[in-house]
């Protein structure tokens, strides 16, 4: 069965209207007719089993009829990725592997080495790729993807955080960073984890001591220097792992 986005505006009593690039995968895409099941999410828990009752045009929204409503809690904790920005399209595989292992929120962080300043464009395209992987995944939650900020904006916004991490390879740095599964172990369960993923060249010394300053743990992968796509894809997953998201 099909699984398309439907924000919560569009999803009335009865039926769910899909617009834009949802009703063109339907239309264009898959071909649906009338007639076809689908499943439907609103990205904020509630999940409906539909049946199309009219494809629309390209100036009409499609239709469905909702047949079944379920809603499913969010997992806890809540985990939010702070990723420094990287180079190219590094980005957009870490917002679509951030979000099947089960992430809550991304910030991407423009910080000292940050390699890219983000158009909209860029950023609507990113918000896209969010979406297709949580239907790709069966997610029922969207993870949200905030606009992107500066380092310092970020700290200001990590003091209701129950478990702050920085990942930082630099293990000569003072405190001495633990193996992030070390620290993960040591609190039971944290109602919400703020993740610092630093871009190629990592974040600089002020910018860790800084995260330190505000309740930043830092933490480390091991001893190999990891790519910021796979530091970040492996943070995620750890935590997920840990505590079972």
């Amino acid at each position: 069965m099909h699984t398309f986005y439907v924000p919560t505006p569009q999803i009335h009593t009865d039926t769910a209207t899909i617009t834009d690039s949802e009703q063109h995968h339907l239309r264009n895409v898959l071909r649906l007719t009338p007639g076809a099941t689908i499943r439907i999410i609103d990205g904020q828990g509630n999940v409906y089993t539909a049946e199309v009752i009219d494809i629309g045009t390209n100036r009409k929204p499609s239709e469905a009829r909702i047949l079944t409503h379920e809603f499913h809690e969010s997992l806890l904790p809540a985990l939010t990725l702070f990723q420094g920005l990287p180079k190219n399209d590094k980005m957009e595989l870490i917002l679509q592997k951030a979000t099947e292992i089960g992430v809550t929120q991304i910030v991407p962080i423009d910080s000292e080495h940050a390699l890219q300043k983000p158009s909209q464009n860029r950023y609507q395209r990113w918000h896209r790729v969010v979406i297709s992987a949580t239907k790709q995944c069966q997610r029922t939650w969207l993870p949200k993807l905030c606009e992107p900020q500066t380092f310092e904006a970020s700290l200001t916004q990590i003091d209701t955080f129950s478990l702050r991490l920085i990942l930082n390879p630099y293990l000569a740095q003072e405190p001495r960073p633990q193996h992030i599964k070390t620290v993960l172990r040591e609190i039971s369960q944290p109602t919400s984890i703020a993740l610092f993923v630093g871009p190629e060249g990592g974040f600089s010394e002020q910018e860790v001591t800084a995260a330190i300053k505000n309740g930043c743990v830092p933490v480390t992968l091991g001893t190999n220097i990891l790519r910021t796509e796979t530091a970040a894809i492996v943070a995620v997953a750890i935590a997920a792992y840990e505590y079972q998201l």
